[in-house]
């Protein structure tokens, strides 16, 4: 049968032996007389298949009988198929024209479909794997079969800039016989990148334009070169930039830097090329960096803005930039702005707020509070904004101070400003812990703290103690109290006395509930004492020590009209005094309803419904125990409705079925280890059990016991 050619743009399988062309020479119609006899009594005994890969690269000779194959095998059982790919060079161009002029059909190879390359990756790889790896790798080789198995081959985690060295002997042959400038030719396009004419790539390899364009026609012929004139497949461009050593590479970009100054490129197409190079000891080198560092950081493209500045400070003239670099390194990069600023202008403006980042922070003065109806326009005015947003959150306007917190990140976000970002982040998290939307809350304190430790922020500093804080903070309202205490594992024992210790030493305190009562008490009282060495005149954190402090909080919060702290101390009096605290409560209920603390008011109303019940008001305790397990419920904190459910399953007295048991063992005379095992219980759970019960039915001790219960019956 006649023979099938198959062409392809796209690659060839690896080459086979020596890359050089043999001689043609002539081939006399005896000699094919007798391949064709021979062919002839083979097919007699069997099928014959006749395969020639790459046959572009075929002798003279052996062209010559494959063209005349077709006129030979019509009627005989015997199947030709030669593979020729496009665009290489041929020993006979003209006999190869006639022998695909007698193929019966012509087969022309795609890339690799979806489903093909899925089973080649998982081949070599061994195992399987995602949608979005397969598509990237199809990507990375365009589907061509020889690029795909070498850049599977080469894998090793990340695609990002991947280099397959094992396809340079077969890409290098290729390349030589396609032209003799073929090799210098992409190494340039691949240092040149989008920035490709015919006359650039002359001038970098030294020839004339003329005489490059019937090399480039062919490189487009192949499938290596797109329409733009650009390399198709990143991983043959990643490949030969890596072959360069790197002192040719750095020729080529300072090369390329100049010829694109002189045809009037942008300076940050220049300088992408200059950031690759050695210095060049040239004014103009930084002329060009400058600007584009200018333009980047107008295009709120920072990290490419202190690149650029980077480099320049190698080139003559940059000792005045320093403090430019350390104001662009301050959005990225804390430990080195500190350092070039500090050098630059020790009274810097934005020095001492980085010097917090990084834990070193100066005397503590009062902090300027901004005008939360004014969205910061800079940095430097991004704290006391977010220190105003910080008040409307205490007085309660907590919708409105979540809107003005979500925009200024958004704000940050464009800025690139990695420290105003994860301000921004930690004061949502706290807005959204006060809305109730506590998974929410967490993430965005875990984000925070992610995006502190990208620009170089301290561990012990206090933009991460309020990260850290609002992250304990979330999780502990969600009932996860050893994870809230594991928060601070980070933080040493002796807490620096940073501005943010405070708020952390009072949020670590939840050690007392997870078991290290003397660490947790520990934490209270360093923090008050610090509040008082401070004059702390405002009620920012609470210490949960006894009524007197809940009396000092509720006067503070009075005074700075301070609405959510005030709640809270109220209702923690209340609940403190017992049955004579209802207006106590009911003041806190009322204070919260107009806001949208959800978790808060859920406590409060939780609080109030107790106090209720134990003074036999059911049906108005009941009514509130019901708003109070609807609101825990829109907050998702299970553990708190399950509680209220309970108090609501209970009756008038509040005791649990659990509660209730224990309760009549310690009032017949029990001891708290005789409960415990009577009950197959822990010690630590009876001693819980009887806190609450006292606290419930208002008595001080196991004494007065047995006539609360009766009277609670």
């Amino acid at each position: 049968m006649p023979p099938t050619t198959c062409s392809t743009c796209r690659g060839s399988p690896p080459l086979g032996l020596s890359d050089a062309l043999a001689e043609p020479g002539p081939v006399t119609l005896p000699e094919l007389h007798v391949l064709h006899r021979a062919l002839a009594r083979m097919a007699a005994d069997r099928p014959v298949a006749i395969v020639v890969d790459d046959a572009q690269w075929a002798d003279q000779p052996s062209l010559q009988w494959l063209s005349t194959l077709p006129h030979r095998i019509e009627h005989l059982p015997v199947f030709a198929l030669a593979g020729i790919g496009a665009g290489e060079v041929c020993a006979g161009p003209q006999t190869l024209e006639e022998l695909l002029a007698a193929t019966s059909a012509e087969i022309r190879l795609d890339e690799l479909s979806f489903d093909a390359s899925r089973a080649l990756v998982e081949h070599e790889l061994g195992e399987r794997v995602d949608d979005a790896f397969v598509t990237a790798c199809r990507a990375e080789a365009g589907g061509n079969p020889l690029l795909l198995l070498n850049l599977v081959r080469a894998f090793g985690g990340s695609l990002d800039g991947l280099t397959a060295p094992a396809l340079l002997p077969t890409l290098n042959v290729r390349l030589r016989r396609l032209a003799a400038h073929a090799p210098d030719a992409v190494h340039a396009l691949a240092v040149l990148g989008g920035e490709v004419t015919l006359p650039r790539v002359a001038e970098l390899i030294g020839i004339e334009p003329c005489e490059l364009a019937g090399t480039i026609a062919a490189l487009h012929r192949t499938g290596l070169l797109s329409a733009a004139g650009a390399l198709v497949h990143p991983v043959v461009r990643n490949t030969l930039r890596e072959e360069l050593t790197i002192t040719e590479r750095q020729d080529l970009h300072a090369a390329a830097a100049r010829l694109l100054v002189e045809t009037g490129a942008s300076a940050e197409v220049v300088a992408e090329h200059l950031v690759e190079t050695r210095p060049l000891d040239e004014e103009w080198a930084t002329d060009v960096l400058v600007a584009a560092s200018s333009r980047a950081r107008a295009r709120n493209r920072v990290l490419d803005a202190v690149r650029y500045l980077r480099r320049a400070m190698a080139e003559p003239g940059s000792g005045e930039l320093l403090a430019e670099l350390g104001e662009v390194e301050s959005y990225v990069d804390v430990p080195a702005a500190v350092d070039h600023l500090g050098e630059a202008d020790p009274a810097h403006p934005a020095l001492p707020a980085l010097l917090a980042l990084l834990g070193e922070e100066p005397v503590l003065e009062r902090a300027a509070v901004g005008d939360p109806d004014v969205l910061p326009t800079s940095p430097t005015a991004f704290d006391p904004y977010l220190r105003a947003l910080a008040y409307m959150r205490l007085r309660g306007d907590l919708a409105a101070a979540y809107a003005r917190v979500d925009r200024a990140l958004t704000v940050a976000r464009r800025w690139q400003h990695r420290p105003c970002v994860a301000a921004a982040l930690t004061a949502r998290s706290a807005c959204l812990r006060d809305l109730g939307r506590l998974a929410a809350a967490e993430t965005d304190a875990r984000e925070a703290l992610a995006v502190l430790e990208s620009c170089g922020a301290a561990r012990v500093s206090t933009p991460v103690f309020a990260a850290l804080t609002e992250l304990a903070l979330a999780l502990l309202d969600m009932g996860d109290v050893d994870e809230a205490a594991a928060v601070f594992d980070v933080v040493p024992g002796e807490v620096p006395d940073l501005f943010g210790a405070p708020a952390l030493l009072a949020a670590r305190a939840v050690r007392i509930a997870a078991e290290r009562r003397k660490d947790g008490v520990r934490d209270l009282l360093d923090c008050g004492e610090r509040l008082r060495a401070r004059g702390c005149d405002a009620p920012s954190w609470r210490l949960p020590l006894g009524g007197e402090h809940l009396l000092a909080e509720e006067r503070l919060s009075r005074e700075c009209g301070a609405v959510l702290p005030l709640a809270a101390a109220l209702r923690e009096q209340g609940v403190l005094v017992g049955v004579e605290g209802l207006a106590l409560l009911e003041e806190s209920v009322a204070l919260l309803a107009p806001t949208g603390a959800v978790l808060e008011r859920a406590r409060s109303h939780f609080a109030l419904g107790r106090a209720l019940h134990l003074a036999g008001r059911v049906k108005p305790a009941r009514a509130e125990l019901r708003v109070a397990v609807d609101l825990a419920d829109d907050c998702g904190v299970e553990d708190l409705a399950e509680e209220i459910r309970q108090e609501l399953a209970a009756g008038p007295a509040g005791l649990t079925e659990s509660e209730r048991r224990v309760a009549a063992l310690a009032a017949e005379g029990k001891m708290n280890r005789e409960i415990a095992a009577a009950l197959f219980v822990q010690l630590r759970t009876v001693e819980i059990h009887l806190t609450k019960v006292y606290r419930k039915l208002g008595i001080d001790g196991r004494d007065q016991l047995a006539p609360a219960l009766r009277l609670a019956s």
